[in-house]
């Protein structure tokens, strides 16, 4: 079946980082070999365009609330990051779905793939073929009328009826199609979910198949006698100070990446003998040689680390990362520091290097998730329902 002259917008709308930027390109290069013009919509337009240049595509800013605030009456439920990101009143619904308008009307596409973007899902709702895409957070169980909450028996559905209302209100003054119930917009045409199963936040409650990471992810290897601490962080990290010291303490025996520049503070790390890597590694060479790691829970270096076995040590910096770190705790393959503190992070560091069980579990739990790899394939599975879409 030939995709020729078919375009698809790939959107970002929320969230922090470039995590949620592998899923697109993965999508976006598969559908160009195919004939496809792909075109972005990204919440970072600017520092994603090294990362997609291979791609050779069109790369928009995506539209997204400025001004986010936290739920005045929390349900404890997806609905929370829709309040907090302009919906709380249909005049703001309206404007997100207004500019995602403009958008879709400039690109004409015949399919949208969403990536955590549910202005761009709920503009095209009803109009335009929709395909939920990412990680088992971003794409939350919408079978129900409402969304589930993210911790078992907590949260209190019934404070999504709000945002349900607003959406009506929202679409009907613009005299689109409306929704019988929160759910509908968010359900799609199809539902990537690429998470490991153990790592899903939904995984208590989810029906539907979780496909596994779309992104490679590296081989188990045991775990080296000498002591070696790789860390993932972020110079924007609020307790960058304090990370950046307990590093210093570990001295020759860590390395480190930072996302952003961290300034003159690079050079005093080095002259501790912290190895810093100016440039992302590839982690499938840097992780073999690391006893423990260190990172915020990002979903793309969780899956690298506990593919390959590796203890964690965890300092989450959102919900979505807290909820990594609880699932890697039940797991027994992780250590969660909130908040960071020096002292606590010595212990950790102690613990993931001489604590035998927490040692012997990351590499049950590394064997575990590459069993399951395996057998997955969520690209192959992505394409197959993106060209029927398409067809």
């Amino acid at each position: 079946m030939s995709l020729s002259g078919k375009t698809v917008l790939l959107a970002w709308e929320l969230g922090e980082g470039l995590g949620h930027l592998p899923p697109l390109k993965a999508i976006a290069r598969a559908l160009k070999a195919e004939g496809v013009v792909p075109v972005f919509a990204l919440r970072d337009a600017v520092q994603t365009r090294d990362a997609l240049a291979e791609v050779d595509a069109l790369i928009l800013p995506a539209p997204f609330w400025p001004t986010p605030t936290l739920a005045p009456l929390p349900s404890g439920t997806y609905a929370d990051i829709l309040i907090s990101n302009g919906y709380s009143s249909a005049d703001s619904i309206r404007a997100l779905v207004r500019a995602w308008e403009q958008i879709i009307d400039l690109i004409k596409p015949d399919l949208i793939v969403c990536e955590h973007a549910p202005s761009a899902a709920l503009s095209a709702f009803k109009r335009i073929p929709v395909a939920f895409v990412g990680n088992g957070f971003v794409v939350p169980p919408a079978e129900s009328a409402e969304f589930p909450p993210y911790e078992p028996g907590k949260g209190e559905a019934q404070r999504q009826r709000p945002v349900l209302l607003a959406l009506q209100e929202a679409l009907g003054g613009l005299g689109r199609a409306t929704p019988t119930t929160l759910c509908e917009p968010f359900r799609g045409n199809f539902r990537g979910i690429y998470s490991f199963p153990a790592l899903d936040p939904y995984r208590h409650v989810r029906r539907e198949t979780v496909l596994g990471p779309i992104e490679p992810v590296p081989d188990l290897t045991p775990l080296p006698a000498q002591r070696r601490l790789f860390a993932y962080s972020a110079a924007d990290a609020a307790l960058i100070g304090e990370i950046t010291q307990a590093l210093m303490e570990v001295g020759p025996q860590a390395s480190a990446y930072f996302r952003g520049s961290l300034g003159a503070r690079a050079a005093v790390i080095k002259s501790r003998g912290v190895q810093v890597f100016d440039t992302p590694p590839e982690l499938p060479a840097v992780l073999p040689d690391a006893s423990a790691v260190f990172s915020h829970g990002g979903t793309g270096f969780a899956n690298a680390a506990l593919a390959a076995g590796r203890p964690h040590i965890l300092n989450p910096r959102h919900f979505e990362a807290h909820s990594t770190a609880r699932a890697l705790e039940e797991l027994g393959a992780g250590i969660c520091l909130h908040p960071f503190e020096p002292k606590r992070f010595r212990e950790a560091l102690k613990r993931a290097n001489e604590d035998t069980k927490l040692r012997d579990t990351s590499q049950l739990a590394g064997a575990a998730v590459q069993r399951f790899i395996k057998g997955a394939t969520p690209l192959e599975s992505t394409m197959t329902a993106l060209r029927a879409l398409l067809a």
